[in-house]
């Protein structure tokens, strides 16, 4: 009982804090503002008979966002938009006037302006998400003024464009009212997102240190998960501030070293810190060099969260800082300068305990006894060698947060405007409320996976060139031939079979071939292309809902169109359309719910106040605030947003057109029923009509990062299969490249999963496998990264260049697994039973290269330094990694089965007869 009664106090709390919220009074305020113009007739009577459409556009176009940078944004953006609809609407009813009234010319012209309009919306909206509401209301206007008036006749146009401009410029200045009294100048959201992520980044670390019980061990593990959420939100948020209006002193761009090196410090510690430091329990029984080592170590890792403390401090007071007044940032920036002397201290010492061990003496503790210390001295030569990188990241941290506090100190405030470019264009707002979560996380479909590779169109043009060079060598003969005919040479020139030939000549030249080739790519990119597909779509679905509109006056249809009031089955689909299936089924049912709930309500309120003005006004506010909150602070913004769009149509048509007849009870009716039709619309189109279901997109998706991953290890591995080849910048900035078209490839896969959860399908999906998948090949890159950083300081002399044969063979299976895994998710056919192991793989290299260790410790007994630790950690990098890998196969073989040729009773009969050695060689579902 006192748990439900905790609950509901924590509920009402949060409830309250939502309603003294800056941007849940500005809404509030500003859907008061706008339900008082509509009744006030001194104003309404600009906007005609759809001057309810204000608080439509209130909410759908111009709502309040979060600041006032981005209010101001989202004015700029979306007022063109509805300038353009309109323009274009009124162009398209002047040339209708032209002719007779109801005559075909009259009714064809709006609905082909309609159509253009709709085609070109619908490609803005997917190719450019920041035009998304922009191009929302272009149809928007145009729906209203092209397809509910009546025949047009010359003296109509001009007050129908009067009435759509004050509708549009009154709910743009409301909302920018509301926002300039009552929103922050400026967003801080990036640097709340910023400061949460070191924030986890410090507890991430300080787990590590708790022990190896169950419970820390499982922590670090949801903390790592975590982390990689906090790492993707913080690049979206990066991209969203760099293009958004912003005042304050230091640059967003001061931010962007920052977000790369969270980055480096996640990946560090998923790698390296695979389990939980044990710490120093035994340290009587250790070796002085051993006990002062650790010491060193825990000095270091305090230090390293020290230092993030103070990063997390100074930027937070740099950027949260957006007054007139220069806050005095003295402190902060002391603190920044201690942590980085105190960490290059610690990190000098480290490093010199660590030169200082003999690899002797650990080759000895990891033959001891027993498993548990070997496992143990791995694990914190592991630990050692990720947390040594940490230190180095973390220096570099402290000394962009250096600049950042110098930057603030110089700088006065300022307005940060956005860099207008086609990356501008093609990052939606912040705070849009998107309905699709994840707009544009579908790739376009590549060009490899459409047309001939680059080999193929090699060896195409080969037997062309090859005539060509025949065809010139035969006609420098045939010139050094005396006498000839010709006349019959002339005859041969302009005969058919001369002319074919010719032509043939010309179309197989290689300046034509590349002209060709070039042809080829543009055309697929057009087939292929998702945005045009979605503008079509969103065309032919206008057009066929909006074709009663266009109907002879005296038509059925068109009177059915008129009562239903049709205009909001065509605003209904447009709205719900989205650029794949998964996001348009979500959209749909809960607008669905929104309208529902919102003509409820709207009736209530019609019982209740009728045409009085003041209890509509009050009325309508009450109802946004519960709205608002459903918009701001849960996940399903859209029932919100048109639960509140429902509302005003109902109650104020009424209140606004005396002459209109039918009743409350029938228009929330008909409001439903078109809404139904328009939702029901989109659903079929985008599951009939160039289908872009998640999964496929998602199974595609998998299946290139897979191969990307294959390029990544072989890119790695390149100085273990050529012995004079040495890792160099080229490789490194090649590698870079991967690691971040990986990172984007993960990211929208776990979009696409997002969404997918949102599709209605008759066959239940296995979202568990695919979150697993997600997971395991994010482990993968992070594992990769960790063998490039502990790679660069190992002794290649030992490790490398005295075991090229065994490390080629141990890269040469992974590769193979993750090659197999790749075209299993590309076909979705059987994985093959059996695979080459690349555990037993691994377990040659380790014994060579320990064997080799041994060989250079009897050599050198005074063999120290990192090159050991790394050594060691580099063994620890590649067991996971080999588990990992073999952990997607193992998904693979649960989502699409296994080519079983051999039963699990005939493997053990071989065992058994002696004819093979349980798991000889080969990694198959008959065990390891």
């Amino acid at each position: 009982m006192s748990t439900r009664i905790s609950a509901t106090s924590n509920a009402l709390k949060s409830f309250l804090a939502h309603l003294v919220s800056r941007r849940a009074s500005a809404r509030i305020l500003s859907t008061f503002l706008c339900a008082l113009i509509v009744i006030l007739r001194s104003f309404s009577r600009f906007g005609g008979s759809y001057a309810f459409l204000v608080l439509s556009l209130k909410e759908l176009v111009f709502s309040v966002q979060e600041d006032l940078a981005q209010q101001v944004e989202i004015t700029v953006l979306n007022i063109p938009g509805a300038f353009l609809g309109i323009g274009l609407s009124t162009l398209a009813r002047f040339l209708a006037t032209l002719y007779e009234p109801g005559s075909l010319p009259s009714r064809l012209i709006p609905a082909a302006f309609l159509i253009a309009i709709s085609f070109f919306a619908g490609w803005a909206k997917s190719r450019l998400p920041r035009l998304h509401l922009s191009a929302r209301i272009s149809c928007f206007v145009s729906i209203w003024m092209l397809a509910t008036t009546e025949p047009y006749s010359y003296e109509d146009v001009w007050p129908l464009t009067r009435d759509f401009l004050w509708i549009t410029i009154s709910a743009a200045v409301i909302c920018l009212f509301s926002s300039v009294i009552l929103l922050h100048w400026t967003s801080t959201h990036l640097i709340e997102e910023i400061s949460s992520a070191i924030n986890d980044l410090r507890r991430c670390l300080l787990l590590s240190m708790e022990g190896s019980s169950l419970t820390a061990i499982s922590d670090l593990q949801a903390m790592h998960a975590k982390l990689v959420r906090k790492s993707i939100k913080l690049s979206e948020a990066y991209a969203h501030a760099a293009f958004e209006l912003r005042i304050g002193r230091v640059g967003v761009k001061s931010l962007k070293p920052l977000i790369g090196i969270v980055e480096h410090l996640r990946r560090e510690l998923s790698w390296g810190m695979r389990e939980p430091y044990a710490g120093t329990a035994d340290v009587t029984e250790r070796e002085d060099s051993l006990v002062s080592f650790d010491e060193s170590v825990f000095r270091l890792t305090d230090n390293i969260l020290k230092a993030l403390t103070a990063v997390e401090r100074l930027i937070t007071v740099a950027y949260a800082n957006s007054t007139l007044y220069r806050k005095n940032v003295r402190i902060e920036k002391d603190s920044v300068v201690t942590a980085s002397i105190n960490l290059n201290i610690a990190w000098t010492n480290t490093q010199d305990e660590v030169r200082k061990l003999n690899l002797a003496t650990l080759t000895e503790s990891r033959s001891v006894d027993t498993k548990s210390s070997a496992d143990a001295v791995r694990a914190h030569s592991l630990y050692v060698a990720s947390l040594l990188q940490i230190a180095y990241d973390t220096s570099h941290l402290l000394e962009a947060t250096q600049k950042i506090g110098a930057n603030h100190e110089a700088s006065r405030i300022r307005v940060w405007l956005p860099r207008v470019s086609s990356q501008w264009f093609g990052i939606a707002p912040r705070t849009f409320i998107m309905d699709e979560y994840g707009a544009n996380i579908a790739q376009e479909v590549t060009e490899a996976e459409t047309s001939l590779s680059a080999r193929e169109i090699h060896h195409g043009m080969a037997p062309y060139r090859a005539g060509a060079q025949e065809t010139q060598e035969k006609r420098h003969l045939g010139g050094m031939k005396p006498g000839g005919n010709p006349e019959a040479k002339g005859m041969r020139r302009y005969s058919p079979s001369s002319f074919l030939c010719r032509v043939r000549h010309v179309w197989n030249h290689p300046h034509m071939l590349v002209l060709r080739l070039r042809a080829s790519r543009a055309f697929r990119s057009l087939q292929h292309s998702s945005h045009l597909r979605h503008a079509l779509k969103n065309a032919v679905g206008v057009a066929l809902l909006g074709l009663a509109a266009f109907l002879p006056p005296t038509s059925a249809g068109y009177t059915w169109f008129k009562e239903v009031h049709g205009q909001w089955m065509i605003i209904s689909f447009v709205w719900v359309l989205e650029t794949n299936t998964g996001a348009t089924w979500r959209v749909g049912y809960l607008r669905l719910s929104g309208t529902i709930l919102g003509a409820a309500y709207a009736y209530v309120t019609w019982l209740i106040c009728h045409k009085n003005p003041y209890g509509v006004v009050i009325m309508i506010t009450l109802f946004d605030i519960p709205i608002s909150w459903i918009i701001i602070r849960s996940s399903i913004p859209s029932l919100g947003v048109v639960a509140s769009v429902t509302l005003p149509p109902v109650v104020l048509s009424q209140y606004i057109a005396t002459s209109l007849t039918t009743s409350t009870i029938d228009l929330a009716f008909y409001r439903g029923l078109a809404i139904s039709i328009g939702i029901i619309a989109a659903l079929s189109m985008n599951s009939l009509v160039f289908p872009r279901h998640c999964r496929v997109l998602f199974l595609q998706q998998s299946s290139r990062t897979l191969g990307l991953l294959s390029q990544l290890y072989h890119l790695l591995s390149r100085d273990t299969l050529h012995r004079s080849r040495v890792f160099g910048p080229n490789d490194k900035k090649k590698v870079l490249k991967l690691e971040l078209q990986i990172r984007n490839a993960l990211h929208r896969s776990g979009a696409l999963i997002t969404t997918m959860h949102d599709e209605l399908s008759l066959v239940p999906k296995p979202m568990r496998h695919y979150r697993r998948l997600i997971d395991k090949l994010q482990k993968v890159l992070d594992l990769m990264t960790g063998l490039r950083k502990v790679r660069e300081n190992i002794p290649r002399q030992v490790t490398i260049t005295a075991v090229f044969k065994e490390r080629r063979e141990f890269v040469s299976r992974i590769c193979i697994a993750l090659f197999a895994c790749e075209h299993v998710f590309r076909t979705r056919q059987p994985l093959p039973q059996y695979l080459p192991s690349a555990r037993q793989a691994l377990e040659i290299v380790a014994n060579c290269i320990e064997a080799q260790l041994q060989r250079a410790v009897e050599e050198d007994s005074q063999l120290r330094g990192l090159p050991m630790i790394y050594s060691i950690a580099e063994r620890e990098v590649m067991m996971d990694l080999v588990d990992t890998v073999e952990d997607v196969s193992e998904l693979c073989r649960e989502l699409f089965g296994t080519s079983v040729w051999l039963t699990e009773t005939w493997g053990q009969g071989l065992v058994e007869n002696g004819l093979v050695s349980p798991g000889e060689g080969w990694h198959g579902t008959l065990g390891r």
